[in-house]
């Protein structure tokens, strides 16, 4: 007879989710494990209060894996239905054949609705901030190594999961070229705007904190338009990343909030997990070891401008964008 033991309510599982999409939802924090080739490993496990098994659709099960299935009551979601708008979803009973509707891909549009598949699962979005805790965005120095070529530094060492060239200002090389009133107010605009979708900048004509503060003076930004910034250089945001790949987080409800385990190298980083409830947020620290977060304690805002996956997930796909509607609006009172 199996002993009886309890699932976490995160890490979410994952059983044959195309690689690209499982890859995805690492980077930008989503906590997931994945299953060997068949569900074996979850005989005498029980739900705790949540859990959740995304299946690629491709992935089939025999009819000993649905059998287990029904036994620990997994919400199960059969990503076939995030392949297009036309897709559906498998039934439980046809998860014995691969989904006709195509292979899910990683972009921005699919992370929108696994969140909000999950919610109505009844869980809860949370993932691994993309700062350390309590930063709210990036701006980097430092990217002109002497010796390095750009393409070769940028493409091999770089362990970030879109192109160096992704975090570059266009308003950064205009002011370079022709520093003047218009294109002062278009660099103030294009850095709060990235601020405040949590998008990471790096300044390829700045190679320190100094030399950042006199260009906030030059281009006459106040450095209270983005109070959470980290400026820091662009190799230490390397080896944050580098870490914050390899950190495992596992989560479970308790009454009145969450319990928390993190493990792995910080290296004097303090590392965030971030909570959503619909469109609004929360970040909170966490130590190493037990973590327990008090519902009552968090301070939720809007996040409108802000995607729920991160700067991974906002620029993942052909289709994702770096202004979302209506940026301008939201950014041009840093250009005032």
């Amino acid at each position: 007879m199996s002993v009886s033991r309890q699932l976490p309510d995160y890490p979410i599982l994952l059983s044959g989710v195309a690689a690209p999409v499982a890859k995805g939802l690492r980077e930008m924090g989503l906590p997931v494990t994945e299953l060997h080739d068949d569900l074996a490993q979850l005989s005498g496990y029980q739900s705790s209060s949540w859990n959740l098994l995304l299946v690629g659709s491709q992935k089939t099960f025999n009819e000993r894996d649905l059998q287990l299935l029904s036994h620990c009551r997994i919400p199960l979601v059969d990503l076939a239905e995030f392949t297009s708008q036309k897709a559906e979803a498998r039934t439980r009973d046809e998860l014995n054949q691969k989904s006709t509707f195509g292979i899910e891909q990683f972009n921005a549009a699919f992370v929108i609705r696994l969140k909000d598949k999950l919610q109505q699962t009844g869980g809860t979005w949370m993932r691994l901030s993309d700062y350390p805790y309590p930063y709210q965005g990036v701006i980097c120095y430092g990217e002109a190594i002497p010796g390095e070529d750009f393409r070769e530094f940028s493409n091999v060492m770089s362990p970030l999961p879109v192109p160096l060239e992704q975090l570059h200002l266009h308003a950064e090389a205009d002011w370079e070229a022709r520093s003047n009133t218009e294109t002062a107010q278009q660099f103030r605009v294009d850095l709060v705007s990235s601020y405040r979708q949590g998008l990471p900048v790096s300044l390829t004509s700045i190679n320190s904190r100094n030399e950042f503060q006199t260009l906030l003076q030059n281009i006459k930004l106040d450095r209270k338009q983005f109070p959470l910034v980290w400026v820091t250089s662009l190799s230490t945001f390397f080896r944050w990343w580098n870490l914050r790949r390899e950190l495992s987080v596992s989560i479970n409800r308790r009454n009145a909030g969450w319990e928390t385990i993190i493990s792995g190298q910080f290296e004097g980083f303090h590392p965030g997990l971030q909570i959503w409830k619909g469109k609004h947020s929360a970040t909170v620290a966490l130590t190493r070891g037990v973590n327990e977060i008090r519902d009552e304690l968090l301070a939720l805002a809007m996040n409108q401008e802000r995607h729920p996956g991160g700067f991974t997930a906002h620029w993942a796909g052909s289709k994702s964008s770096v202004y979302p509607i209506g940026w301008k609006k939201t950014a041009a009172s840093a250009a005032s």
